[in-house]
């Protein structure tokens, strides 16, 4: 179970007011307002469709949000005046298709960005890269392409590279839909390590025993607006909304 955020002074590490995406006339986002606090676990779920992974895109700036604001820290990252590469080496975000760069080794996909955002020293980077390696389970893949690595094993390279810049947030956009059934449960693992940490985690995914087990909070996204959000408890066993659970019955 991902940690207990203390209740009595969390500390806001993202806050969401008002959050619209038009792509064109497809209104994708409908006025999503919400916040996150460090430590969280934050699991977002619904149907396809319903804007889960332009919600999580929007929280870096992925996507441009149509309107509305969104605070990282208590910095608006909608104000165009910031310099959004800088807030985006605290956000770690991984995918569902790894992007891990062929010509390099997993230790050099894992030290690239400390060594050339953060001017990390290559010998320090490379300590660091190991020894994520290690917490992710990959060590004896460090010299290896990417190319000879399972998907299972480059998604949990692509994990370590994230972490590699020390980010306060992670974000997971499906980061199992890719993979064989076999490799998922190792991915997941690496994800409640994680989550048991401490760290501040959004994540989108079907796998729902790992949202049960692992977050905090659960939302339902639908049609781009969050009919529902609660703990897993909550939202699983006793949903209030019609429409949660219709979703549910289809899913559980």
């Amino acid at each position: 179970m991902a940690q207990e955020v203390n209740s009595a002074s969390p500390i806001e590490m993202i806050r969401i007011v008002d959050l619209e995406k038009y792509f064109a006339k497809l209104h994708v986002l409908k006025g999503i307002t919400t916040t996150i606090h460090k430590g969280q676990v934050v699991s977002v779920i619904g149907p396809s469709g319903g804007g889960k992974s332009t919600f999580l895109r929007c929280m870096n700036r992925l996507e441009e949000p149509s309107s509305g604001s969104i605070f990282i820290e208590n910095v608006d990252i909608t104000d165009h005046r910031i310099d959004i590469n800088k807030i985006r080496t605290d956000i770690g975000m991984v995918f569902q298709d790894y992007n891990l760069f062929p010509h390099l080794t997993a230790i050099q996909n894992v030290m690239l960005a400390p060594v050339h955002v953060r001017r990390v020293k290559p010998k320090e980077a490379e300590e660091h890269g190991m020894e994520l390696l290690k917490r992710v389970g990959v060590t004896d893949k460090a010299k290896e392409y990417p190319f000879n690595l399972s998907g299972g094993q480059q998604q949990r390279v692509a994990i370590a590279r994230s972490l590699a810049m020390r980010p306060k947030i992670m974000f997971f956009d499906e980061p199992t839909s890719a993979l064989d059934p076999e490799m998922i449960r190792e991915v997941l693992d690496v994800m409640q390590t994680l989550a048991e940490s401490g760290m501040t985690m959004v994540v989108v995914s079907h796998e729902l025993g790992f949202i049960r087990e692992a977050s905090n909070r659960v939302m339902i996204l639908v049609d781009g607006k969050i009919i529902e959000e609660g703990t897993p408890d909550e939202v699983f066993n006793t949903p209030q909304n019609q429409r949660t659970k219709d979703f549910l019955s289809k899913i559980l």
